[in-house]
């Protein structure tokens, strides 16, 4: 089954910046070709971006029709593979992996499990890497002042949405990686980029998020409507979204 946050149409969903990977690199002592751990690999977005950076990943995703979505997009490299299974129940070698690697998928492991369990797995000066790419809740961007102007009037619960998942509003990785007590050096870097949507790209993202497929569909129909006449008329035809991907790194204590 997807996540309750997922969908299939997952190629309007953004890239993670090369920063991630760059800022992954510097804080570890990795080899050459590091042996990395990927829990929630989802559609393959960023497995591909790390097996393209030379390392060897093995991914771990729950979700079949997901896991399927990955193989085909990883098709074109030798190397990768990726199993079936939540982390909590796949079993693992002690000490294994030089990186325990999630892209906006570790808030959906148990943590009563996963930091034990990720330090375990770890080389002794291997890394754990935690990464999202983030709503900007609060931007001041004065493009979009016409997309919250139609948010505060057809869908006002969803003009602020939350930064990282909507399962956990106030949800803050560094300080529970740092709280579980398994890890050492935790460090949270925030690199801020942006994307640019046509109306219709715009409303395929939109698409994907949970929280607005569960508007009734004439409420969700009357916002696409009101957001793809403001993003033509008032925008120009397009509109640019802040992101942020917050990337959590730290070492085995």
């Amino acid at each position: 089954m997807l996540r309750s946050g997922d969908s299939c149409n997952h190629e309007v969903r953004p890239d993670y910046p090369d920063a991630v990977i760059d800022a992954i690199v510097a804080c570890g002592q990795l080899p050459a070709r590091p042996r990395v751990l990927e829990l929630g690999v989802g559609s393959g977005q960023a497995t591909a971006q790390m097996v393209e950076a030379g390392w060897d990943v093995v991914g771990v995703e729950p979700g079949p029709e997901l896991a399927a979505i990955a193989r085909a997009r990883l098709a074109r490299f030798k190397g990768p593979s990726v199993s079936i299974s939540t982390f909590e129940a796949i079993e693992l070698p002690d000490s294994s992996f030089d990186v325990v690697a999630s892209a906006t998928a570790w808030h959906w492991v148990d943590p009563s499990v996963g930091y034990h369990k990720a330090a375990r797995v770890l080389r002794q000066e291997g890394t754990v890497a935690l990464w999202w790419n983030a709503h900007v809740p609060d931007t001041r961007d004065p493009r979009w002042i016409p997309v919250r102007r139609v948010y505060e009037l057809a869908a006002p619960e969803l003009d602020v949405l939350p930064r990282l998942t909507p399962d956990r509003p106030d949800y803050d990785p560094a300080a529970e990686l740092h709280a579980s007590g398994r890890f050492r050096d935790v460090v949270q870097h925030v690199f801020a980029f942006s994307v640019t949507y046509t109306a219709e790209g715009f409303l395929s993202l939109l698409d994907t998020y949970a929280s607005h497929r569960h508007l009734d569909a004439d409420r969700r129909r009357d916002l696409y409507d009101r957001l793809a006449e403001a993003v033509g008329n008032e925008l120009g035809g397009s509109i640019t979204k802040p992101y942020e991907a917050v990337l959590v790194l730290g070492r085995p204590a």
